[in-house]
């Protein structure tokens, strides 16, 4: 099993599984017939969720959804210092899909996390679209997220360059950030690689 972050108390799949859980039930208190919310997880709850690896973090980011009602919602119950995370100890956290950013068309590649959901829809980014997300802060949760996402095996460096060049298209290459996290992929697709034994 891959190392816990020394940084407070490790969260396992049934814990997020339960706060979504709450957050479903509230939204089915609000819905109308037949509405749904896709909830597009980011961050260390997709990888909890997506390897069962138990990791600190203490929130739940999603993508945020301009104009969403149930979003609003959602965040205004389960947001930071609202009175769902006092119960749960994590919180909602909406973020905007050109702040990691995000590679174009990662909805598509998301898989659906299983539940018996009513009104959200969560669903879990793509391990190669995931570290993507990470290479602009790239801190150490990040790096030792990316680290056991490619020790799974399952990464490709080719396949991880498209979709950072799909991340990164609108972006101005001079910018010190889009510079610095092009040499964060340099470093991942080392450590892929054998070049490099740590991230």
């Amino acid at each position: 099993m891959p190392k816990i972050l020394e940084r407070g108390g490790p969260v396992a799949v049934e814990d997020v599984l339960a706060f979504l859980g709450a957050v479903d039930a509230e939204l089915a208190r609000h819905a109308g017939a037949g509405e749904t919310l896709d909830l597009y997880l980011l961050g260390r709850s997709a990888l909890i969720l997506g390897y069962g690896v138990q990791l600190m973090t203490k929130d739940v980011d999603i993508v945020d959804v301009a104009g969403s009602r149930l979003l609003k919602i959602a965040i205004d119950r389960f947001g930071k210092d609202n009175p769902g995370r006092a119960a749960h100890h994590f919180y909602l956290e909406a973020v905007s899909s050109g702040l990691p950013p995000l590679p174009i068309g990662y909805q598509g590649r998301c898989a659906d996390v299983p539940g018996p959901w009513r009104i959200i829809r969560p669903k879990r980014p793509e391990a190669h679209d995931l570290i993507v997300t990470k290479l602009r802060r790239f801190h150490q949760g990040d790096r030792e997220d990316v680290r056991i996402l490619c020790d799974t095996g399952d990464v490709e460096v080719a396949i991880l360059r498209e979709r950072f060049d799909l991340a990164y298209t609108f972006s101005d290459p001079d910018d010190p950030k889009t510079a610095a996290a092009f040499g964060n992929l340099e470093a991942v697709a080392d450590y892929l690689d054998g070049r490099r034994r740590t991230l």
